[in-house]
Formats: structure tokens, sequence, C-alpha cells
């Protein structure tokens, strides 16, 4: 005897004991009467509601930076991290060196960095190269110590002054997604 059937009887004898008719039955106590049996049964797509699955996707941020940081890696709340850095660092920009020798749209610095293995000055300028280095450099955004800023978005105070968190915490409240 298959399982189904098995079942089956079972669903006949539980009703004779409750002394359910399935003839005058409430839906309540047969509430798949009219559904098919297992057997009947071909396929079991799941049914789907365009309309509800349109709601429920998260609206796509439009914000350039925004999407090459994700696409380098970043996410959830190391992602508003990464974009505040960048925002408070080079404005965004790219092609962005300092005066003090601070490449790319994360600055980072020729005299601290140069002698890795991924330093390259005009890759550094890219943004896509840029975001993976730092996306590496931050321990897969898990850490930002070089921007003096924990994991959390927190201020180290190691050698950036309480006026240049401020900048970064100005940048992290504009976030745009």
């Amino acid at each position: 005897m298959t399982k189904i059937k098995l079942l089956g009887g079972m669903l006949v004898g539980v009703m004779l004991i409750l002394g359910i008719d399935s003839a005058s039955a409430t839906p309540d106590q047969v509430y798949a009467k009219s559904a098919p049996i297992a057997t009947e049964l071909v396929s079991l797509k799941p049914v789907v509601n365009k309309q509800v699955e349109k709601k429920i996707k998260a609206p796509t941020c439009k914000n350039w930076l925004v999407k090459v940081l994700k696409d380098n890696g970043f996410r959830g709340k190391n992602l508003k991290i990464a974009w505040s850095i960048v925002m408070r660092e080079s404005g965004g920009r790219a092609n962005a060196i300092s005066s003090t020798g601070d490449y790319g749209m994360f600055q980072f610095n020729r005299s601290a960095w140069s002698g890795q293995s991924w330093w390259n000055t005009s890759k550094l300028l890219t943004k896509k190269y840029n975001a993976k280095v730092a996306f590496n450099v931050t321990q897969k955004g898990h850490t930002f110590y070089p921007w003096d800023i924990s994991g959390k978005g927190k201020h180290l105070g190691r050698y950036t002054s309480t006026g240049t968190y401020k900048v970064y915490i100005k940048w992290y409240n504009k976030y745009p997604c």
C-alpha cells in the first residue's frame, strides 16, 4: 500500500472517530475538501503574485558610488561607512590626488602604501580598482583603521582629529540610499 493511500485511510479513520460525515462537514472540519488528492497533483509550481513580488523588491540605489562599492564587495553598514569615507576623503572623485600624495577615491597615501604589491598609481585613480583595494585593505569591509574609523563606524582617535571625524559623520548622515 502506498503512503498516500495510508494517509487517506488515516484521514477517513480520524473523520469516523470524530464523527465527521464528509457530506455534512463544514469547511473548517474538512478544509481541503475541494483540493485534489495527492495522486492528482501533476505540478508543484509555486503560485507567484506578481503585484506582491514587485512591492517586496527593495528599490535600487541609483548613486554611482554606492554601485561601485557594492560591486566590489561592500554591504550593509560597511557600504555606508565606505561611502562616507570616500566622500570625506575625495568627494567621490576617482582621479583625486592630494598635495600629500594620497591617491584615488579612498586617498591611499603613497608613503604609507607604495610598498604594497597592489600599489599602482594609475590604477588607483580608477573607481573600480580603488574600491577593490579598499575592500581588501578593510578586510572585506570589517575594519577601516587606515581612515581612523572602526568597523562599526566609530572614531578610533589614533591620528585624526574630532573635526575630521565630524566631516565623516556629516557624510554618513547624507548617505543616499
